[in-house]
């Protein structure tokens, strides 16, 4: 069958799909990658063929000023971020009202998915799809173009998630309360705006448009979000941390405990700026009996006057290589690295970015006691991190508990054992 994966140009979002793609390649099926003209060439040096649609993205520019770290004066409330008014976790009761999520719908609908989907990328991919005749269109989360050209083709589709499912779960909350009002007082931003859209090219707009026939999720079965009546398909998480060559000192013996220090690759390369201070993070770690490797560019380092004698700086190493060798990892709870340390079972402290996912995720590690959280980015000291690395490193509790995080993850259906499954629901679908 002929497999089509999109994703909007963002390199984090597609490492996550290229180990199902290669495990649908290597079991005989024909597959294509698209996204927008920024991503294609990094594309095609994972070995797959890639075809850019739209115009370029230029998400930097996007999202320039989106991880601005918040003032002493300045309260969360006051925040102009419209990011912060769009929280779809569930978490707060007052977030899970018909209100607040209709709102939270109508700013994603206004201000992010037309961007990510723009009408040059959903026309391109319509257009390549209705040539090459894709069976399957495989689609990121965010990246609603996917399910507008498997609807106007007729293709089955699925969403491959990016972390916790706060979409879907959302998406459920919102049509409960959306349906027990009269039909004169609700509105349904998304659904209008995916109308729209499918308007344009014959189709019409069912709930599938927003969560896929199916969806498929990395997480571990304790971590994912109710979805009742949802289909999920499990799968592990397989790293794919992009082209790299392992370091020597990787193989030196270690003297004493190894921990990771990173603040992901979207801070320096999306958004232009780290929320943590790198001054508090290197002077929380500075006199802690560890050797601490810190994945930070020349730009991160640029304010802080001094680098730790106990602190290895590196530009980049692949994490699925570093972590095995930790005793623990600070980061910022991107994806990417969130998911390497659970299959490799580090204990996390994580210091958020705020964005999507992230505070899910921190209540994730302390209800299964694999990690701890600072509580507000923005205030936190080098003081209050100090504690909380030297507590992690020295309370075995954490890496017990993260060790049978990754028995879990081990026991899920590796991407190659899931192809015969998406054969079958693919017959089914398209």
């Amino acid at each position: 069958m002929r497999v089509l994966f999109t994703t909007f140009a963002a390199k984090s979002h597609l490492h996550i799909q290229i180990p199902l793609a290669w495990a649908l390649r290597s079991a005989g099926h024909d597959v294509c990658v698209t996204s927008q003209p920024d991503l294609v060439e990094y594309i095609s040096h994972t070995g797959l063929t890639a075809v850019g649609v739209g115009e370029r993205l230029d998400l930097d520019v996007q999202m320039s000023g989106v991880n601005r770290r918040r003032n002493d004066s300045e309260e969360v409330a006051d925040d102009p971020d419209f990011l912060t008014h769009a929280d779809l976790s569930g978490l707060r009761p007052e977030r899970r009202t018909y209100d607040y999520l209709r709102n939270a719908f109508e700013l994603m609908a206004t201000h992010v998915y037309p961007t990510l989907s723009s009408a040059s990328t959903v026309a391109d991919l319509v257009g390549f799809a209705q040539r090459w005749k894709p069976d399957l269109v495989v689609w990121d989360t965010h990246t609603f173009a996917g399910a507008v050209a498997a609807t106007v083709t007729g293709a089955a589709h699925a969403r491959l998630l990016f972390g916790a499912d706060l979409l879907g779960h959302s998406r459920q909350l919102f049509r409960q309360e959306h349906d027990r009002l009269p039909a004169g007082e609700r509105s349904d931003p998304l659904a209008e705006w995916l109308g729209e859209v499918l308007d344009g090219y014959g189709g019409h707009f069912t709930e599938d448009v927003v969560t896929g026939h199916w969806t498929m999720d990395g997480l571990p079965a304790a971590m994912r979000l109710p979805v009742p009546g949802q289909h999920h398909v499990p799968v592990r998480f397989v790293p794919y941390n992009g082209p790299s060559v392992l370091p020597d000192w990787l193989a030196e013996p270690l003297e004493r405990p190894r921990v990771c220090l990173t603040l992901g690759s979207s801070g320096r390369e999306v958004l232009g700026a780290d929320r943590a201070s790198v001054t508090d993070l290197l002077e929380a770690v500075a006199d802690v009996d560890a050797e601490v490797v810190a994945t930070l560019s020349a730009a991160q380092l640029r304010e802080s006057p001094k680098v730790p004698d106990n602190v290895r700086v590196v530009d980049f190493v692949p994490l699925d290589a570093l972590l095995p060798s930790c005793s623990a990892v600070i980061h910022q709870g991107g994806a990417g690295t969130f998911q390497n340390a659970q299959l490799h079972g580090v204990p996390q402290i994580i210091v958020p970015d705020l964005l999507w996912d992230s505070a899910y995720k921190m209540r994730h590690l302390r209800s299964t006691g694999t990690g701890l959280a600072v509580a507000d980015v923005d205030r936190f000291t080098a003081a209050q991190l100090r504690d909380m690395l030297v507590h992690v490193l020295e309370d075995p509790s954490f890496a017990r508990n993260a060790a049978g995080v990754r028995r879990e993850m081990l026991g899920m259906p590796a991407p190659r054992d899931i192809v015969p499954v998406l054969e079958r629901l693919t017959a089914e679908y398209r």
